[in-house]
């Protein structure tokens, strides 16, 4: 890097959250400059590339885990972040520090300012592009062996496609982010899909038949190999034990149990399980497989945010994960009823998802969070109106007092739910980080 300047960690924090979230123009191309620009650091490890709708974040830190269980420096790259975006890059288990991740952003800023000047006029860096850009460079730097990418959106143009992974995992399939990943299932798997490469190696989540088989066509075509859950992996979970198994392609893995709450997770560590032996080539070994997957954390993930009252907070923020969470707390509380507190995004099927929570809640606060294309409130209760089973509603813009009023109404036997999407959690969990 040529000799600028020193740049403050105000100026640094200021720069990044400024930037565009989201560029105007698809294309790898103004990443791959900033990447080559810092000497292509995506290239000094090994790598796993994440991609689908639901489970991704859960499924990067569980294969990271279990990973640095087996003797591995490793890295995991996830969004969205709660609290800071320092949290996006993780190094065996723990995310950076602010100061530490600033003071990285300020070292790429004029790597970033110069690399501009070849664009075409008017064309600028994303943010998502230059948080991937410095995380790769922070995993380098701090001599990891492998690093798990979780794609931001979609996979074909997402910033993260620059990596040259030896396996891909395919979590799930749902509609989201349709304006920019097409309106079809199928129009959205070919989008995510297109990080597999020729000769690639695969591991699926359950799937839609359709979209299943047209999953194995692609790598068909790649001539990757795959592998997909309930087939040549299968979880075997009963609905009252502690514990589960794996049944993998290299091995039989028994009486595993998680740290996390929710029984979907058990999916997401069964798909872990695969795209390790996969990465690896061989069975894992029971022992670390066994700690890695207890100690995983997954943040706003069904997160305890106190004891009395209960309060839940879970970032389920499309129908599928909408749905799965509500069985998850149907199994967790034993049928204990709910407030709930719920913000959406208008892209993620708003209807779709109250009509799964709104028959379980007692009281309903609608609220909205900070990013701008989340509903109003007052838009949210209008959708709630035609709803068959609604409980009673409370209009509350303002996110941090209805949780605070939420939190007054609950009674011994009812459980604070904070739901709906993970920025209402992210603007939750800044606001109490202030108290």
């Amino acid at each position: 890097m040529s000799h600028v300047a020193p740049v403050t960690l105000q100026e640094a924090q200021a720069y990044v959250h400024g930037l565009e979230m989201l560029g105007m123009r698809l294309g790898l191309n103004r990443v791959r400059a900033l990447a080559d620009a810092l000497g292509d650091p995506q290239d000094a490890y090994r790598t796993i590339h994440v991609v689908g709708t639901n489970g991704k974040s859960s499924s990067t830190r569980f294969m990271a885990a279990v990973l640095k269980e087996h003797g591995y420096r490793v890295g995991a790259y996830v969004s969205p972040h709660l609290v800071s975006l320092a949290e996006r890059q993780i190094v065996d288990g723990m995310p950076s520090a602010d100061e530490e991740f600033y003071s990285l952003v300020a070292r790429v800023m004029p790597v970033a300012a110069e690399v501009e000047h070849a664009f075409p006029e008017g064309e600028r860096l994303t943010q998502f592009e230059v948080l991937t850009a410095t995380a790769f460079l922070y995993f380098k730097e701090m001599g990891c062996e492998v690093a798990v990418i979780e794609a931001g959106l979609g996979g074909r143009w997402d910033a993260t496609s620059i990596i040259h992974s030896e396996v891909q995992v395919v979590t799930s399939i749902g509609l989201e982010h349709t304006a920019q990943l097409g309106e079809t299932v199928l129009a959205i798997l070919e989008e995510k899909a297109a990080v597999i490469p020729l000769g690639g190696k695969v591991m699926a989540g359950a799937l839609e038949p359709i979209v299943k088989a047209r999953l194995g066509e692609i790598c068909a075509e790649r001539k990757a190999v795959v592998r997909f859950l309930d087939d040549e992996v299968s979880l075997l979970s009963g609905r009252q034990q502690a514990g589960f198994d794996v049944f993998g392609a290299e091995d039989i893995y028994t009486d595993l149990r998680l740290g996390v709450l929710g029984r979907y997770q058990r999916s997401n560590a069964a798909v872990a399980v695969g795209a390790l032996e996969l990465f690896l080539g061989q069975a894992l070994e029971i022992d670390s497989l066994r700690r890695g997957l207890k100690e995983t954390v997954v943040p706003g993930r069904l997160e305890v945010l106190s004891e009395q009252p209960l309060c839940i907070l879970d970032g389920a923020h499309n129908p599928s994960g909408m749905a799965e969470m509500v069985k998850s707390l149907d199994h967790i509380l034993d049928r204990r009823r709910l407030i709930g507190v719920v913000s959406i995004l208008r892209d993620k099927g708003a209807v779709e998802m109250l009509n799964d929570l709104a028959p379980r809640c007692d009281i309903l606060f609608v609220t909205q969070n900070s990013n701008p294309r989340s509903y109003s409130a007052e838009e949210l209760a209008r959708l709630l109106e035609d709803l068959d089973h609604k409980p009673e509603v409370f209009v509350d813009s303002d996110s941090r007092s209805a949780l605070k009023s939420a939190y007054k109404l609950a009674t011994s036997n009812q459980v604070v739910l904070v739901t709906g999407s993970l920025y209402l959690i992210s603007d939750l969990k800044r606001s109490l980080v202030r108290l």
